[in-house]
């Protein structure tokens, strides 16, 4: 697998960041790993580097703006991009990429929903929220049983799509915002059940306020797609 690239946004995760890389180095051993630290204030970059990941330090506050930096050192043919907080189980990365090589799909999204969910993994107000925003997408974009995931496996040509379109937002709508630029790049888009685990601490992701983001992001491009379409 050195045709894949691990891109990990990371932010106080050092409960999590260790077993996580220590597993990745294990299964994927070719692979390059890219740890995104995003203003930590614990031994997260320090837990990467000392296992012998390439750390890179992004001030900007935010999800987007680590993802942002993690596909700008980014040239491997396919990326994969996963939570640090050791929910997704690394195992999965070989299904979401499978397509990709086979040259089935551009886009393969890890869905959490479809999946196996460990109790106590996701709440049930979050699983509806989940619902909700992914039937949104569906019916404005592409069909998408789980929206908000945070485990994507791309080709390079989307990579390469989304470093010249760019990402506008800064947080936990960068799922949104992205899975809608690539359905209006006309991507093939997929899916695959994926396993999702307990996280270690608490989660820090607000779900009311970070949901009513993601509605508000997918509300806003479909308005884009109109006007473009005028």
């Amino acid at each position: 697998m050195n045709d894949v690239s691990f891109i990990i946004p990371a932010y106080n995760e050092e409960e999590s960041i260790g077993p996580l890389l220590k597993t990745i180095k294990t299964i994927y051993k070719d692979s390059k790993i890219l740890v995104i630290d995003n203003n930590s204030i614990d031994k997260t970059a320090e837990i990467a580097s000392n296992l012998g990941v390439e750390v890179i330090f992004e001030e900007k506050q935010g999800k987007a703006h680590a993802m942002r930096t993690g596909f700008k050192h980014s040239n491997s043919k396919y990326v994969v991009m996963m939570d640090a907080d050791n929910t997704y189980d690394p195992a999965d990365a070989k299904k979401l990429i499978a397509p990709l090589k086979n040259g089935e799909v551009d886009l393969v999204l890890g869905s959490r929903l479809n999946g196996n969910k460990e109790k106590g993994a996701i709440s049930k107000r979050n699983i509806i929220g989940n619902y909700i925003l992914s039937l949104l997408a569906s019916l404005f974009y592409h069909p998408v049983s789980d929206v908000c995931t945070g485990y994507w496996a791309f080709n390079y040509k989307v990579i390469d799509y989304l470093r010249d379109i760019g990402l506008e937002c800064s947080g936990f709508e960068m799922e949104a915002e992205m899975f809608a630029k690539i359905s209006k790049g006309k991507f093939r888009i997929s899916e695959i059940p994926i396993t999702y685990k307990t996280r270690l601490d608490k989660p820090k992701l607000k779900s009311f306020s970070d949901g009513f983001k993601i509605f508000k992001t997918l509300l806003k491009h479909k308005f884009v797609l109109l006007f473009d379409e005028l």
